[in-house]
């Protein structure tokens, strides 16, 4: 049996990606290095709080890696996309640091989520519930039960709603309580018409030189600057918060991620820099 060669991406684009951002791929070492300094190294204790911290961190690192992976191969509006989740977990990793009494919350959303799971497959896939075993089914009904009035909107009138998500506030409002007001502008609008589809986020896949009508053919470099730029901002942030959370500094230094943030994005440095 003949042998394939098989290829993933567009390997043809490597080297235009690289020539369009190459101050960004020379300090990017230095940038995982710091982060991975903070959430690979051993903590003799840490609490609830502080592991949701690091994992979150750890969770920013592998977006990091995937915006870079879709921005080499011309793939930025799937970049940006990836920066939206990215800039959602910085400013919820800050937002635990600065009111730790959310940290019960955001973990205890777990049991709606599965409890919502269930009540999908109940009513729309009730052939596949044979795969949750009684005492596991009756485990989630209880657990929702327990934590339910934490996280239902009750209004006079109306029968109790639970809410959209784990936190009463919005991630605009949780943007501005952190000082990610910079970011969210930069990733947010762009990022939340791609994930969802909207006619706006089509329109983010059309090149209007040669049909704006129709979905451009990857790869090209659109987006992929905001997509490495908001990357870059976030993963920078989280590395802030988990070195504050946990007394320990990265290595490199701030003083060296901020000069090479800098040195990567010279008019968005001083842009913010101004901004603050």
């Amino acid at each position: 049996m003949p042998k394939h060669e098989v290829g993933f991406g567009f390997q043809h684009f490597w080297p235009k990606a690289y020539e369009a951002f190459p101050r960004f791929w020379e300090v990017y070492p230095r940038l995982l290095d710091a982060l991975n300094s903070l959430i690979s190294r051993g903590y003799e204790k840490t609490d609830a709080r502080e592991k949701v911290i690091i994992n979150l961190g750890i969770f920013a690192g592998t977006c990091l890696s995937e915006i870079n992976t879709l921005v080499g191969n011309g793939l930025g509006q799937g970049a940006i996309k990836i920066a939206r989740s990215m800039l959602e977990i910085a400013i919820n990793a800050e937002f635990l640091r600065l009111f730790p009494e959310q940290v019960d919350d955001y973990i205890d959303w777990f049991f709606v989520e599965r409890y919502q799971l269930i009540e999908y497959v109940r009513a729309s896939a009730p052939d596949t519930l044979s795969q949750y075993p009684k005492e596991l089914q009756d485990e989630i009904d209880n657990d929702f039960q327990s934590v339910r009035g934490r996280f239902e909107i009750v209004k006079p009138g109306n029968k109790p709603r639970l809410r959209p998500g784990w936190c009463a506030m919005g991630l605009d409002a949780r943007a501005v309580k952190t000082g990610f007001q910079l970011e969210y502008k930069l990733i947010y609008p762009m990022g939340n018409k791609l994930l969802h589809g909207t006619i706006g986020g089509m329109s983010m896949h059309a090149d209007r030189s040669v049909d704006s009508d129709r979905i451009a053919v990857p790869p090209s470099l659109r987006y992929c600057k905001p997509a490495l730029v908001g990357g870059h901002l976030c993963a920078v942030r989280i590395a802030k918060t988990i070195s504050e959370v946990m007394s320990q500094d990265p290595s490199p230094t701030f003083d060296v991620l901020n000069r090479d943030y800098a040195l990567a994005w010279p008019n968005h440095a001083e842009h913010d820099a101004e901004s603050e």
